[in-house]
């Protein structure tokens, strides 16, 4: 049934690709509103435009990858309408803020993009009406082919002959017609999915946490006088400054940071994805890939155990840990300077981010520092006024994290400078996530897509941060845009970071102890390499240990596959041959195959992974036969690619150096973007210092 909304619509556009281009522009756009199948089909962005102008109403139009299309928006109604960005300058010139939205003057519009360059909205005043264009990508976070397989949408992605000379106004053929009707039809149905449920914010994270703050113990209990407590057990710690001395207005104590809530996230990192030193780069022989059930979920959920944090902290000072804080009923950050050395035999998991001595994503075995020259370690460091010191880093850590490096690495000199513990409790998130796990488990198609979304996504918006710059456009003497970061004096919503980073945390702490127990070295057989929620290891299934393997449960362990060969280059970069999954062979599936390759490559684009394993020798792979690559021929191989094809290669090519054709980079052209097809190639990485 349809819910009470705005009037919704969804849009694309197809834009000018081809030889020589100097400019691009919108030559076909659609559009249809949500619960219809009445799509409209125009030659312009203009012609678009002016059936936006026709509403009579306020309302919402989605297109899916806003970053996209969005600039396409914004040259056109700076250059081509004259509308005006609606914000202003603050009197020092270099800090910014919006316009509110209910101040906005008919021919003005205002834009949400962040500091990162992630696009949200592009908002447009219309005489007494509103237009918000959204980025349905950051409520539905899949490609709109996707979206067709795991919502069984009864429309489905169509492809066409992308490049090739068309013009705003021109002709479009009826192939060309359906093609974009179906783009916009796939995403409206997904959409009509997640309304029909209740799910219509602005981003799948803000839907899981609106539907999480329901649920939450907490809410809708009161104190005794009379407020709910939910603020009380989630405070916003950013808000919350350090005692300060009456008369010298300084810090009592330099907690090295401004608030509690800045002190908290210096502990908080993302998952552990690591290679072992000396087992990458090798053709390895039989293997088995296990990946955690719903790793996140996993944590949070009181099965595991974990307890939480919640409400202020209390702070200490001093080279100890309070005993209250190690009473199993709280749980502490801690603030330590020390120097370190990885135990032998010990898997390494301290990164230090921020730091010009060390690479950002790297787990690091000491905190000496590697000179770039020769590639050996010192444990003395020049400061800017010319001292000799040691290498010592202060580290902030949860309890979880101390507890594991303490186990995997020698610490020299450690001194703990100061911390802080909170009350701990668990079940803070049993009954959102054994929602949506019983829907996962029960259901399929969009149901179970669906579920999956709101298991994995609400664990992120407990870190959002209080930055709230953002990025404006400026045209240009030569007619693109560039977009200039605004330093905002103003904070968004922060979430509570202490849970946050204890989730992050005893994530970590799973797999590494998981990839721990089945590691005997670098020059024997067992664990290789680790992203976040999965082990890699040449040994068979029964061979693996101090993992429970259930296909369901939380907490365990599925054998996701086994492999005949592979290949495990880098972080985010490796090959395996799959030959079961879940140890049934794959040709004995309900959905029979032959043995194939699965390739991940961080920045590779699905077609030049495609490409590459085309271009294999028939010996070592077996014939790709995947969607992606059909649609590929069928809209013909570029010339780089069909040379690349006349190479004949083996999987040892799959290595630093290899060059793909056929990875699309964004161009600024004026009108908007344009995808230029360069070579993809598969880098080293070098040393910092």
């Amino acid at each position: 049934m349809r819910t009470q909304r705005p009037r919704t619509f969804v849009a694309d556009f197809e834009t000018t690709v081809y030889e020589g281009q100097t400019f691009t522009e919108v030559w076909a756009a659609a559009i249809v509103e949500t619960y219809t199948e009445d799509v409209t089909v125009v030659n312009s962005i203009d012609a678009l435009f002016e059936i936006i102008l026709g509403f009579k109403f306020s309302s919402i139009v989605y297109f899916h990858n806003l970053k996209f299309d969005g600039e396409f928006w914004i040259n056109y109604l700076l250059k081509e309408r004259k509308f005006k960005q609606a914000f202003k300058w603050n009197s020092d010139g270099k800090t910014g803020e919006f316009k509110l939205k209910t101040k906005l003057q008919s021919g003005e519009f205002i834009y949400s993009i962040s500091n990162r360059g992630l696009w949200y909205s592009i908002t447009i005043k219309n005489g007494p009406y509103y237009v918000e264009l959204r980025d349905s990508l950051k409520l539905l976070p899949f490609s709109v082919k996707q979206l067709g397989n795991d919502f069984k949408t009864k429309h489905r992605k169509t492809s066409i002959e992308y490049e090739g000379y068309r013009r705003a106004g021109g002709i479009i053929t009826e192939k060309e017609k359906e093609y974009i009707a179906n783009d916009v039809l796939v995403v409206k149905e997904a959409l009509e999915i997640m309304f029909n449920e209740g799910h219509d914010k602005m981003t799948i994270g803000s839907c899981c946490l609106s539907e999480y703050n329901a649920v939450c113990p907490f809410q809708g209990k009161q104190n005794r006088n009379g407020k709910t407590t939910f603020p009380d057990h989630f405070p916003n710690l950013y808000e919350i400054e350090f005692p300060v001395d009456e008369e010298t207005g300084s810090p009592v104590y330099d907690y090295g940071a401004k608030n509690m809530g800045e002190y908290i996230r210096r502990s908080y990192r993302g998952g552990w994805c690591y290679c072992v030193d000396g087992k990458e780069r090798i053709i390895y022989n039989q293997g088995t890939t296990a990946d955690v059930n719903s790793l996140y979920p996993s944590m949070m959920h009181s099965e595991s155990g974990n307890k939480y944090p919640i409400g202020e902290p209390t702070f200490w000072m001093g080279n100890y840990i309070p005993d209250e804080a190690k009473d199993g009923k709280h749980y502490y950050f801690v603030r330590v300077k020390t120097e370190f050395r990885i135990r032998p035999g010990f898997l390494p998991c301290i990164q230090i981010k921020g730091s010009p001595y060390y690479r950002p994503n790297e787990w690091l075995k000491t905190s000496e520092i590697r000179r770039r020259s020769d590639g050996t370690y010192c444990n003395k460091r020049k400061t800017l006024d010319g001292k000799i010191v040691s290498t010592a880093v202060v580290l902030t850590l949860t309890q979880t994290d101390f507890d594991l490096i303490r186990e995997h690495y020698f610490l020299f000199n450690c001194e703990i400078l100061d911390g802080c513990y909170f009350r701990a409790v668990s079940g803070l998130f049993d009954d959102y996530i054994d929602k949506y796990r019983t829907i996962k488990m029960t259901s399929k198609g969009a149901r179970r897509t669906i579920a999956k979304l709101f298991l994995n996504n609400l664990y992120g918006k407990m870190a959002t941060n209080t930055d709230s710059s953002f990025k404006i456009a400026e045209v240009k003497p030569d007619g693109t845009l560039t977009f200039k970061l605004v330093e905002s004096v103003d904070t968004k919503k922060a979430g509570y970071i202490p849970i946050g980073s204890a989730i992050t945390s005893y994530a970590r702490n799973f797999t590494i102890r998981a990839a721990q127990k089945n590691y005997y070295g670098i020059n024997n057989r067992g664990f290789i390499y680790a992203d976040t929620d999965s082990i890699h290891c040449d040994l068979e299934p029964h061979e693996l240990k101090g993992i429970r393997v259930d296909d369901n449960a939380f907490c365990c362990w599925k054998l996701e596959s086994c492999w005949d060969k592979a290949v495990f280059i880098r972080q985010k970069t490796y090959a395996e041959h799959i030959t079961h999954e879940n140890q049934i062979p794959v040709q004995q599936l309900s959905n029979p195959k032959e043995p194939y390759w699965e390739l991940k490559c961080a920045g590779m684009p699905e077609n030049c992974k495609e490409l590459f394993l085309a271009s294999l020798d028939p010996k070592t792979k077996e014939v790709v036969t995947s969607e992606e690559w059909a649609d590929m021929v069928k809209n013909s191989l570029s010339p780089e690619e069909t040379e690349f094809l006349s190479e004949t290669r083996d999987i040892k090519d799959f290595d630093i150096g290899l060059k793909v054709p056929g990875k699309l980079m964004p161009k600024h052209m004026p009108g908007g973007i344009v995808l230029e097809s360069k070579e993809f190639t598969m880098r080293s990485v070098s040393f910092i210092v």
